[in-house]
């Protein structure tokens, strides 16, 4: 018999990391979510936080065990208040000490990109594999929370299929869900702004996003000006390149946005990247995008379609891609038309976050264990 019966409405419970493009994506399912009335929903935010607390001098000391220490504590606190019907977990950073409660509450753990994709572009985040003993138990501890789930959603085809050969997840219980970007507010300018040729470059860690062979492409490109928003420091802007740097600009601002709306390119020659939330947000703004082969990137940057692919750290090859678009705007308005079909098609924020939401609402339709059921994570 289900809870559901008699029209009350399904109370839904979302676990968000909020590191880099993680935060876009809570605004846009928040948005999503508040046009829902027929649910009762809440939201909580997992936030980056330095080593510290119970974990710091023990071997789980790192991100993704910190991540999930506190997400558990805060799901123990809201569960003592009253039951939920399905949890949402993203990404699987949060969910390794909620196997349990993914066993007992119809729950989906979604990601980004599995720790074996991260191993592919490791070396740009400073990320290194350790001994082959210790990385069978990383993937035993990722394995359980992604069984125990009632389905496991990837942002991409690329995590999709590490889901599967990496970890043993069966085809049949991943759903590959792109965030997305909010396609009302990323749109094109009716006619683009008289102008020098704009490049934009759109990453918070400058130079793992390949900002730095990308001052260096610029240097040599005639009649072209360079954006640049980033968080980081950035040294060695050439006296003689046309650049601006925007700091500040926080996801979705409308500075931001703008900045989308005018770039004739943009360029992230990224060193080592997942699916960067920029690439997605200058389709939907019809702008082609050129970009490192990397992570799930060509997925979105189809080579010659929506954009062009050079390969990273490259700067010589980058500059190229660059003077091609440049110099054809009849070839950069044909992309950007196709890149912002493709992302009405895959990456509309609203259309995905609303499968999201019909997902849960089908696994809230079971039964659910009282609190008193459910065993809080140790702490001690």
């Amino acid at each position: 018999m289900s809870q559901l019966q008699g029209g009350r409405r399904p109370r839904l419970l979302f676990v968000v990391e909020q590191t880099l493009g993680h935060v876009a994506h809570t605004h846009n399912l928040e948005r999503a979510l508040a046009a829902q009335p027929d649910v009762c929903w809440e939201v909580i935010r997992i936030p980056y936080r330095t080593a510290g607390g119970p974990l710091r001098l023990t071997p789980l000391g790192t991100w993704s065990w910190r991540a999930s220490w506190d997400a558990r504590r805060q799901l123990d606190a809201r569960l003592r208040r009253g039951p939920v019907d399905a949890l949402f977990l993203h990404t699987q950073a949060t969910a390794l000490l909620c196997s349990g409660l993914l066993a007992r509450i119809p729950g989906i753990v979604s990601l980004d990109a599995t720790p074996a994709n991260l191993d592919q572009v490791g070396r740009a985040y400073g990320h290194a594999r350790g001994p082959e003993r210790i990385e069978r138990l990383k993937r035993q501890a990722v394995s359980r929370p992604l069984r125990a789930a009632s389905a496991v959603v990837a942002w991409c085809r690329w995590a999709a299929d590490s889901l599967v050969a990496d970890y043993g997840i069966e085809p049949e219980r991943i759903q590959v869900i792109p965030p997305g970007v909010d396609t009302a507010l990323f749109a094109p300018l009716p006619a683009r702004p008289p102008g020098p040729f704009r490049v934009l470059f759109v990453g918070g860690q400058f130079e793992r996003k390949g900002g730095p062979e990308l001052v260096e492409a610029m240097r040599a490109l005639e009649g072209a000006e360079l954006d640049l928003v980033t968080a980081s420091k950035v040294d060695g802007i050439p006296a003689d390149l046309r650049c601006r740097v925007h700091r500040g600009l926080a996801p979705q601002a409308p500075e931001l946005v703008d900045l989308y709306r005018r770039a004739d390119v943009l360029a992230l020659p990224t060193r080592g990247d997942c699916l960067p939330q920029a690439v997605a947000e200058a389709l939907a703004c019809a702008v082609p995008v050129v970009a490192s082969p990397l992570g799930a990137i060509p997925e979105m940057v189809r080579d010659g379609v929506t954009g062009l692919l050079v390969p990273p750290e490259d700067p010589r090859r980058l500059r190229r891609a660059l003077e091609v678009l440049r110099d054809s705007p009849q070839q950069r308005r044909a992309m950007g038309e196709r890149g912002r079909e493709l992302a009405g098609r895959e990456h509309d924020a609203g259309t995905n976050n609303r499968r999201l939401i019909a997902m849960l609402r089908r696994l809230a339709r079971g039964r659910h264990p009282r609190p008193s059921e459910l065993a809080p994570v140790a702490t001690s």
